[in-house]
């Protein structure tokens, strides 16, 4: 590894320098995190793609991967590189696969997608609007995601066709599109003492907190995994195996909910709640669709994925709506 990345030219973007070859390298650099693995999974010598990665460096003006234990670890830039990197590859396989004859208004049968229930007041209903409108012979089956789900055995045997996720290291077979960044909040009943002044990290860290049920015994929530990290740890008074119940409990508790920023907004809308920005700093949250490699271009799955994107990026002021007017 060079001890400083080569210079870039400034105000220049030469698309003619840039192979989709180079981008699923970079991507399989940071799903493998090792020169040589990444180099057999790609069918290719380990110089050549060292030279791939230069070139990489050179368009970027950084490292984007430096020696690490056991393998490279990614740069900051490269870490903000990956959900582009990943789109960019998402969609050039759309471009180069064959003309689908899907028609979603005479599609029939179920399509299977496993999501957690964070998700599920805000996609599901804009999600089943659109359903009924485009495709209304169409089904649709949600299933939790519980331990019990081997869910890449599932999308590897067709009984799931997309799942939702933001485990940080899914397994690295499977296809992936980011979705969504959500930052970290705080959320509260209005009637909550905290709700006066600015919400500071010591009185967050001494108060009771609401958190979903580990799907098993002695797993640490995404939260408290990440407090941990940075030596806090948080005293969790009450686990609820429904998350979208917990707002609700915050009416009528003194429990704190940390979770992301558009949750928060779905329930503030209706209910006697307040939001505080956390006073920790945490990284976001960070969703996205996982579907096997079989799945990349099978119509109904395809246009599933998209119709779940449109939902999950468009602005919670502007739902989709179902209408029963016939044109």
């Amino acid at each position: 590894m060079p001890a400083a990345p080569p210079a870039v030219a400034q105000g220049s973007t030469d698309l003619s320098r840039l192979s989709l070859t180079d981008i699923q390298a970079f991507v399989t650099l940071l799903d493998t995190l090792h020169v040589s693995r990444a180099a057999i999974r790609l069918g290719m010598g380990q110089p050549q793609l060292s030279g791939r990665l230069a070139r990489l460096r050179r368009l970027t003006g950084d490292l984007l991967f430096v020696r690490g234990p056991g393998g490279v670890v990614p740069t900051a830039t490269a870490l903000s590189l990956e959900a582009p990197a990943r789109e960019m590859l998402t969609q050039a396989e759309h471009f180069l696969a064959p003309p689908d004859e899907f028609d979603p208004r005479k599609a029939r049968g179920t399509l299977h997608l496993a999501a957690p229930d964070y998700l599920d007041p805000m996609l599901l209903p804009r999600l089943a609007g659109r359903l009924r409108t485009t495709a209304p012979a169409l089904a649709l089956s949600v299933h939790p995601l519980t331990d019990d789900l081997d869910y890449a055995q599932k999308l590897a045997d067709g009984r799931l066709d997309l799942v939702i996720a933001n485990w940080p290291d899914p397994p690295a077979q499977l296809h992936r599109l980011p979705l969504l960044e959500d930052e970290l909040v705080v959320m509260m009943g209005s009637h909550h003492p905290l709700t006066r002044g600015d919400l500071t990290a010591q009185a967050y860290l001494q108060a009771r907190h609401a958190a979903p049920t580990a799907m098993r015994p002695g797993l640490r929530s995404t939260v408290d995994a990440m407090l941990a990290r940075l030596g806090h740890a948080r005293h969790v008074a009450l686990e609820c195996p429904v998350f979208s119940l917990i707002p609700y409990v915050l009416t009528q508790t003194d429990l704190l909910l940390t979770t992301g920023r558009r949750f928060t907004e779905f329930f503030a809308s209706s209910l006697p709640v307040s939001v505080r920005p956390l006073p920790i700093a945490l990284p976001s949250l960070q969703y996205y669709l996982l579907w096997h490699p079989r799945a990349r271009r099978d119509g109904p799955i395809r246009w599933l994925r998209e119709q779940i994107a449109a939902c999950v990026r468009s602005p919670l002021s502007s739902p989709d709506t179902y209408s029963n007017s016939r044109d």
